[in-house]
Order: C-alpha cells, then sequence, then structure tokens
C-alpha cells in the first residue's frame, strides 16, 4: 500500500514508473491501496498564515493511512508514505513549518507501521536556506539518501 503526497509532475511519474513494474495504478487507486494527493493541496488545507496546523495534518493522514490499509486483506499491513510537503515549505524558505511537519511524521511513525519517505529538491539546502533547521529536519529521518 502506498500513499503518494507528491507534486503533479513527481505523482505522474511515479504513476508510471510504478505501471513499468507491472502495477495496475487505476486498479490500485480504486482498491483504495494507493493513494495519489497532491502536496500543494495538502499544504493549502494545514497552513494559516504560514503555520501547520500539526493536528489536522497528523489526523489527516492518519484517516489515509487507516483507508489504504483497509483496503488491503492482511492483518498487518505495511504502508508506505511517499511525501515532499516538507520538501515544498523548505524551498518557501519556511524551515520551521517543515521541521513541525517533520516532528508529525515521527509520530506517525511511532503509531503504526509506515515507512515515510520524504523527497526534497536539491535547491531546498542551497543557499540562504536555514542549515540547522535542514540539520534537525535530516536527523529525524532513519536515513538520508541524495541523488
Amino acid at each position: 500500500m502506498a500513499i503518494a503526497i507528491l507534486t503533479k509532475s513527481h505523482r505522474d511519474g511515479l504513476a508510471e514508473k510504478l505501471k513499468d513494474h507491472g502495477f495496475d495504478v487505476d486498479d490500485e487507486i480504486q482498491q483504495g491501496t494507493y493513494i495519489p494527493l497532491d502536496a500543494a493541496d495538502m499544504l493549502s488545507t494545514i497552513m494559516t498564515k504560514g503555520v501547520p496546523d500539526r493536528i489536522r495534518f497528523f489526523e489527516g493522514l492518519c484517516d489515509f493511512i487507516e483507508s489504504a490499509a483497509k483496503g488491503v486483506k492482511k492483518a498487518h499491513p505495511r504502508i508506505a508514505l511517499c511525501a515532499e510537503c516538507v520538501g515544498l515549505l523548505c524551498a518557501q524558505g519556511n524551515t520551521s513549518a517543515a521541521l513541525q511537519l517533520e516532528e508529525v511524521g515521527s509520530d506517525l511513525i511511532e503509531l503504526y507501521d509506515v515507512d515515510i519517505l520524504c523527497a526534497y529538491p536539491f535547491s531546498s539546502f542551497q543557499g540562504g536556506t536555514d542549515d540547522e533547521a535542514i540539520e534537525k529536519i535530516c536527523a529525524l529521518h532513519t536515513a538520508v539518501y541524495s541523488q
């Protein structure tokens, strides 16, 4: 099961890669085991004056995770959540909000059997960003990979 909270171009690219690997994306969406969402839309529903509503974000993600889990016929389904909301906030220079959302992700890991894969634009880590906040964000991850 997967929940993809990405920009349109990344959602489209992921869907193509999944299809290339034999997944019937449309069928997975219909079954509720693949939930593609728009990252910018997600941020617009949880941000107020540049500050995220952590409870709304957490509860919304919990709803999506529980919905995806219902689509699978396993006792303990594994869920992958791929998101770039934090990356978008970093790219906007709002590292404080990004850090708050990363902390929500850590709370989700404690509550659910979920793997969270975060996507950050490389530009988020170049000039003008808050290096200390970026270090804190990276420290909240089990591993950090760059390409």
